[in-house]
This record gives C-alpha cells, sequence and structure tokens, in this order.
C-alpha cells in the first residue's frame, strides 16, 4: 500500500500549538524543579538537624580552666515561643542548672569566674568570653532559693526553659573548686521535625511535578521519542486511544498525588505554632520587690524577731541579719544603753516586735544590685500609732532585706503624688535635686538658716534637741557630714537614696551629726540623762562640754523647681567614739 500524502484523519499532528505547548511545559516543569529543590534539601537538613526530638544542640562546652560557671544570657535566642535547654555535668561534686531574672543570676555570679556565652562558634560549639578572677568563688548552691526553675545535685543536670518576651537567663554552675564542666546548649522547637519533613515533602512534590512534566508525552499519546515533530510515520487508531488513555490516567493520578502532598505539607506547617521574634529590653531591670516575692508567705519565726530575742539576750549583733548602715548602727547602741541599764536596776530588756501595715511604698526598678525601696509604715492594729517611713536595700540576691533608715513622718505623707504605678527609679535629675535636698538639710542643722527648705517639719525639733537648744547651752562645734561614702551618699557606700515621683523627687537622706556643746559656766555644767548613756559614750557625771553625735534621717520631697518639704526626720544617739 502506497504511503499517505497528507497526515491521515484522527491521527496527531504536530504544529506551532504542540511547540508552544511543549516548551510551556519545560518552563513550568524548571520552575517546580527550581523551587521544590530549595524547600526539599532545607527541609531534609533541618529534619536531620532536629531530630524527632525537635531540638538542636550546640556542640558540648568544656568550660575552660578555673571557670566554675557558665552563664546563657538573656538574649542570646532573640525568639519567644521556643525552649530554651541547657544541660551540664561536672565530674565531681555537684552541679546546679537554674533559670532567673537576668538581674539575679548576674549578681548570683558576680563573685564567679565564669563563662558568658555570646554566640554560636563557627565550630559548632558556644562561644564567648571569661569574666571573673581566678580566687572567685560561687555562692553556696543550697542557699540560693531565687530561681524560677532549678535542677541540682550530683551527674548530669538539665532545665528546659520556655522562652517568651521575659527575660530569663540560664546558669550552669559546679559547686567543687577544680572540677571540669561540661555544659549543652541547645533549642526546641515545637513540631519543628514535622515541619521540617513536611517542608521537604512538599519540595519532593514540587519536584515529582517537574520531572512528570519533563517525561509528560505529547498530545494524543505520542511522545517526542515515538514520532518526530516531522514524521509521517502511521500508528494504528487503537494503539493511539490506549496510549491517550495511559497518560491521561498518569497525569491525573500524579497530579492529584502532588496537590495532596503539597496541600497536606502546607496544612500542616500552617497549623503549628510559629516561634516569634522577642521584644525584650537590652538591659533588664526588675522591680525591688516582685509580686511573687510579695505574694509569698513571710518566714516563721520572722528574721526581725530573732534578731531582736537574741539582742535582748545579751547579742547587740544580732540586729546585723535585718538592719544596716545607720540604722544598724543606732540599734545596737539603744541595745547596749538597755543591756547596761538592765545590768544596773535590773530592767529587763524588751525583746518583743510588732507588725507592720503598709500604708504606701515606692518600688523602682534595677538593672543591677543592690536593690531598695521605701515604705510608709504604721504599726498593725493601732491607727492612733504615728506613720513610719521606712527604707530597706537588699545588697545582693543572696542577701535578705535590711533596714537601712527609719523615721517618723506627718500624717497623711504622700509620696508618690502621681501615678502609683509610675517608675520611681532615680534618674540623673532626681539624684542631683537630692543631693540640693541634702546640702539645704546640712546647712540647716549646722547654721539654722532654712534656705530652699520650704516646710521644715520636725527638722527643727531634731536641731534643737542636738544643740541642746533647751538647756541654753553654748555649740562649740557641729559637724553634719552625710553617712557613709561622704563623696558619694546616693552610692553603694552611701546610706541616702533617691526616687523620681511626679513633680519632683523623694529622698531620704542620712547625715552623721557630732556636736560639741558647752555650759554657760562651770557652775552650770551639763550631763546626760541616763548614766547609762553617759557611761557608754564615755561622758559620765556633771561636766562643762558635753559631745553629742548622732546619725539623723531626714525624709524630703524636692519639687522641680527646687523647693524641699521635709516629710519627717528624726535622730538617734550613737556610740560617740
Amino acid at each position: 500500500m502506497d504511503e499517505p500524502d497528507g497526515p491521515v484523519a484522527g491521527l496527531p499532528t504536530f504544529g506551532p500549538d504542540h511547540s508552544k505547548g511543549a516548551r510551556m511545559r519545560r518552563v513550568i516543569a524548571l520552575l517546580c524543579l527550581v523551587l521544590g529543590t530549595v524547600p526539599l534539601l532545607l527541609g531534609t537538613a533541618a529534619a536531620a538537624v532536629v531530630g524527632p526530638d525537635d531540638r538542636a544542640d550546640l556542640r558540648p562546652l568544656a568550660a575552660p580552666a578555673g571557670v566554675r560557671a557558665v552563664v546563657v544570657p538573656h538574649d542570646l535566642v532573640p525568639l519567644s515561643g521556643v525552649t530554651l535547654h541547657v544541660e551540664a555535668h561536672a565530674d565531681r561534686g555537684d552541679v546546679l542548672v537554674g533559670a532567673a531574672h537576668p538581674v539575679d543570676v548576674a549578681s548570683y555570679v558576680s563573685t564567679t569566674r565564669r563563662f558568658v556565652v555570646l554566640r554560636a562558634g563557627t565550630d559548632g560549639r558556644p562561644a564567648g568570653e571569661v569574666r571573673g578572677r581566678m580566687d572567685d568563688a560561687p555562692g553556696d548552691l543550697t542557699s540560693a532559693t531565687f530561681w524560677a526553675a532549678d535542677d541540682r545535685g550530683a551527674g548530669t543536670r538539665e532545665l528546659d526553659v520556655v522562652l517568651t518576651d521575659d527575660p530569663v537567663a540560664v546558669t550552669a554552675v559546679a559547686a567543687e573548686p577544680g572540677a571540669r564542666l561540661d555544659v549543652v546548649v541547645g533549642v526546641e522547637v515545637a513540631s519543628a521535625f514535622l515541619v521540617a519533613t513536611a517542608t521537604a515533602v512538599t519540595g519532593g512534590a514540587l519536584v515529582a511535578v517537574g520531572i512528570f512534566l519533563l517525561r509528560r508525552r505529547g498530545p494524543g499519546g505520542v511522545g517526542s521519542d515515538e514520532v518526530s515533530a516531522s514524521g509521517r510515520g502511521v500508528v494504528g487508531r487503537s494503539h493511539v486511544a490506549a496510549a491517550a488513555a495511559h497518560v491521561a490516567r498518569r497525569s491525573r493520578v500524579t497530579g492529584l498525588a502532588s496537590v495532596v502532598a503539597v496541600a497536606t505539607a502546607m496544612s500542616v506547617t500552617g497549623c503549628v505554632a510559629r516561634p516569634g521574634v522577642a521584644i525584650r529590653p537590652s538591659e533588664p531591670e526588675r522591680l525591688a520587690v516582685t509580686d511573687t516575692e510579695r505574694d509569698a508567705p513571710d518566714p516563721s519565726p520572722h528574721p526581725y524577731s530573732v534578731a531582736a530575742a537574741a539582742a535582748a539576750a545579751g547579742d547587740p549583733a544580732a540586729w546585723a541579719a535585718v538592719l544596716s548602715g545607720p540604722e544598724l548602727e543606732a540599734q545596737q547602741f539603744e541595745t547596749r544603753v538597755e543591756l547596761a541599764r538592765a545590768a544596773q536596776d535590773g530592767t529587763p530588756v524588751d525583746g518583743s516586735t510588732y507588725g507592720l501595715t503598709t500604708l504606701e511604698e515606692l518600688n523602682p526598678s534595677f538593672a543591677r544590685y543592690p536593690l531598695f525601696h521605701v515604705e510608709v509604715t504604721r504599726k498593725e492594729g493601732d491607727a492612733t500609732a504615728p506613720p513610719l517611713l521606712r527604707l530597706s536595700e537588699r545588697r545582693d540576691v543572696l542577701d535578705g532585706w535590711h533596714v537601712l533608715a527609719e523615721t517618723t513622718v506627718t500624717e497623711g505623707t504622700v509620696l508618690h503624688r502621681g501615678d502609683q504605678d509610675a517608675p520611681h527609679a532615680p534618674q540623673e535629675a532626681d539624684l542631683a535635686r537630692a543631693q540640693d535636698g541634702l546640702a539645704a538639710v546640712q546647712h540647716y542643722v549646722r547654721t539654722g538658716e532654712t534656705g530652699p527648705i520650704a516646710e521644715l517639719g520636725a527638722l527643727d525639733d531634731v536641731r534643737r534637741d542636738l544643740l541642746l537648744g533647751d538647756l541654753g547651752a553654748v555649740v562649740q562645734s557641729v559637724t553634719v557630714d552625710p553617712w557613709g561614702d561622704r563623696a558619694d551618699p546616693f552610692g553603694p557606700g552611701g546610706a541616702s537614696r533617691a526616687f523620681a515621683v511626679e513633680g519632683g523627687s523623694v529622698a531620704v537622706l542620712s547625715l552623721d551629726a557630732d556636736v560639741t556643746n558647752s555650759s554657760m559656766s562651770a557652775d552650770d555644767p551639763l550631763r546626760f540623762v541616763d548614766p547609762a548613756v553617759a557611761d557608754l559614750v564615755g561622758q559620765p557625771g556633771w561636766r562643762t562640754a558635753l559631745r553629742v553625735r548622732a546619725v539623723v534621717i531626714v525624709a524630703v520631697a524636692v519639687s522641680s523647681s527646687g523647693s524641699v518639704t521635709v516629710l519627717g526626720a528624726s535622730a538617734k544617739p550613737v556610740d560617740g567614739a
């Protein structure tokens, strides 16, 4: 039979439209291959890294020689909704892994030679820097009770901390000197393995679609390997129909499988909670007294009651457990006077205590220790008792609160003078105003000139008592200096503190007054009323001159214009030595 010259009816022809369709398929196929390869590789790699436990760990870190602690700071992982994993092992002795506010952690390890993790190193291990001296030693592991979460003991200890926008730092500490500390740091992302696998499946499905499109037969079931665009071969109609049906079925099955795979992967990844970028301050601050600390039950017996009982039993040094600075100096002297009086006339020393009700509080936030806050209180159950302003300080995270200074204040005293929830940490302007208030009080006690003091309050009576004004004595000398660090009275070595309030500042000022008074004549001598006081300060009997030393506590409000209002003042005698 002669070969027909033209196309056979019902058989495919290969014209311009077919060429355009083939080119389009190739373009789509290449796009699928390119777009699918990336998620396929990344998803596979991520799944291999995180594993079924959804956690990616850095390589173990062997702490440098002499290092007793490893610190993971609050900003190492800038994500929320993920879990920070830290585990540690010491080759001997106990090890602690604890999580807490960065300010508390920094205080805890401040006396420890430590390694601070700053980033992931190129070798896959934590990288950072060593801080602290070689002779530093960590605090007692059992004495630290401030942890939000911790794990301590022998062997390997580990801790998982869910990261949020609230700053948290984690530290691992070895108890034994010279112990080798090995630490592993990792991050767990919920369903990370599932998401990575789904991503790889999505990429694999796209790659499969691309490969399928490249291998797909032409129209009518004739592939490029069977008939060329210029071919004229005769193909049986039954063969063409069968091939077309086979291609159609394969297309539908492959396409449906790819769509299902992609849709399933997208639905899986869409339903999984995604980590977010954490919004944390670069320098975290903590309240002086947190809500958790405020809600915690008081220890029983209360440390103040224990100290008072021990002091009354003959140990004035016991006050150091709850008092510090000028308040400790004054209370120890008062206890020595009471003990001396008891030895002289049998008067029992009162070791009882009473509760206080807080009327108002200024509770600043701090980026580092020491912390301090001030309260206006009243004797519990006694509405007629005068308000007592109490300044308390906490030197470090292992230290309890100590009363630094206290004085009675005027009834109705208000410290906030504005929004009670506003920050009260002193700024430079507050410290400057407080320094001016301190200078004004010093000047008044020395000279009697009020200067910028608009309201003297009880400070007038304090000065009169110091200078024995009611006795008509002659003042020989008056020295009034800031208590403690005279160069920096508002610093750690001083005992004066400032607070920011609306319209100005509030300050609690602690001063050391040293006054020498003399009698008008030899026929009109002076003496201390209490012989026990006279003996303790080394000035017994009648004398022509008396030296009086006292700590003076003054609470003031300083307006933004510089006007000073005295809220309360008191003078407490101390040893004149």
